[in-house]
């Protein structure tokens, strides 16, 4: 576990809403990247950011960072947003060896994230490069928030966060990213009956977000 992530979690622990709520997953992986730009063809996968949510709750021992070497360094204005500088850029791993990592690291969890379709792409593109298996269970918690809690005047993450009170130190970091993004996902898992807490009834759950009302949905 890196120090950003075990600062992050020491500053929040106690106050996650439905903290130990039962899933029937055994575990979770929650994830997000950061990249060069916002165009999955022609940008590149520069972060990827992950923790594990098991039955008890958060493990944020049971994590995973890597920062890749993109083939050109990023924008200063696109280094402003997530603080990875060029150095730490050349630095770093080759993307098909991140992405091998991650693979191991996810093993059979289903994958979750917030705007989970901009990651997926990332990570997807990134992954076929290499010749690697793209995994195939993801679930957007920005589709699944809005079915839950269709009244609730909240689009992005952050305006989520700050809904269930949940604050976290530092965002525009992939892990940290993860670590929030996790926490949202635990209060949401609190809002739903224990036999829907597996994938499948989570994903039907979200795909009824195209019913709610446009204003709440993005």
């Amino acid at each position: 576990m890196s120090a950003l992530l075990r600062d992050i979690w020491r500053s929040i622990q106690g106050m996650l809403p439905g903290a130990g709520s039962p899933q029937l997953e055994p575990r979770w992986v929650v994830v997000d990247v950061e990249t060069t730009g916002l165009d999955a063809q022609t940008d590149s996968l520069l972060a990827i950011g992950a923790v594990a949510l098991r039955q008890e709750g958060i493990d944020p021992a049971d994590s995973f960072e890597a920062v890749l070497r993109p083939p050109a360094v990023s924008s200063r204005e696109n280094i402003l947003i997530h603080r990875i500088g060029s150095q730490q850029q050349a630095a770093g791993e080759p993307a098909e060896v991140a992405c091998e990592r991650f693979l191991a690291f996810v093993g059979n969890s289903p994958l979750v994230g917030y705007h989970l379709s901009f990651d997926e792409a990332f990570l997807s593109r990134a992954m076929r490069a290499a010749g690697l298996t793209v995994p195939r269970r993801w679930l957007d918690l920005a589709k699944l928030a809005p079915a839950l809690h269709p009244t609730a005047q909240a689009r992005s993450l952050d305006e989520w966060l700050a809904l269930v009170e949940i604050s976290v130190a530092e965002r525009h970091s992939a892990v940290s990213d993860a670590l929030a993004t996790a926490m949202l996902f635990q209060w949401l898992l609190a809002s739903t009956k224990p036999s829907e807490r597996h994938f499948k009834a989570l994903k039907r759950l979200a795909r009824s977000a195209r019913w709610v009302a446009p204003a709440n949905r993005r």
